[in-house]
């Protein structure tokens, strides 16, 4: 008598959906693209980061490429913070603002995970429900890029353009990095306080029309 072969389980991919199910998958900084120097490090001065016409400019065409290619329904690169510096798509843009917060905040948690884990970061961040899901990476120490995707879309081809899109954004950044650091700043004090001064004027002189 033959004997019933038993079939193989068959693992799932990384595109694999879940109906009715959430998860999230960290991606290890080992199979991150090397980062520059002067990403590596994160720098408090930078937190508000001037981003000029040129450089939003030049995030814009990078994010709207990344958006058709993926064909993703939206995207957006913001700061660590969570404050969105670019937002590409329709949809959900009226809660831009909540989910950058939201998508920093969790991505924050994750560093402390690696801390934990004895890793150095987890520079890709992967949250997927049943119909739509988000992909996070890293650009540098500074900013994160995020592109939101439904279940049509291979998660493969949004790790790998993705991977593409932050390495233009890193090169984006190492120059906004530069620009923002020969800015001229308010050493004199003096100075510092006629200019606040002038602004104190203008308002009161606005309020009293």
């Amino acid at each position: 008598m033959a004997k019933a072969k038993m079939a193989k389980p068959v693992e799932p991919d990384d595109g694999a959906d879940y109906p009715g199910m959430s998860r999230q998958v960290l991606g290890s900084a080992d199979v991150a693209a090397p980062v520059p120097p002067v990403l590596a490090h994160f720098d408090p001065q930078l937190t508000n980061m001037v981003i000029d016409e040129e450089t939003s400019a030049s995030i814009t065409k990078v994010l709207k490429q990344l958006v058709r290619e993926t064909h993703a329904s939206s995207g957006m690169v913001l700061d660590r913070p969570g404050q969105v510096i670019v937002y590409e798509g329709d949809s959900y843009r009226a809660e831009q603002m909540s989910l950058g917060a939201l998508v920093a905040g969790t991505y924050g948690s994750t560093r402390q995970m690696a801390k934990i884990l004895g890793e150095a970061n987890f520079r890709t961040l992967v949250q997927e429900g049943a119909k739509e899901k988000i992909f996070t990476e890293a650009v540098g120490d500074h900013w994160l890029v995020s592109i939101i995707f439904d279940r049509n879309t291979h998660l493969g081809l949004v790790k790998m353009l993705s991977s593409r899109a932050t390495h233009d954004l890193g090169e984006i950044l190492v120059r906004a990095i530069e620009r923002n650091k020969s800015r001229p700043k308010f050493r004199d004090q003096r100075l510092l306080r006629v200019t606040n001064d002038t602004i104190d004027l203008i308002f009161r002189d606005e309020s009293e029309k």
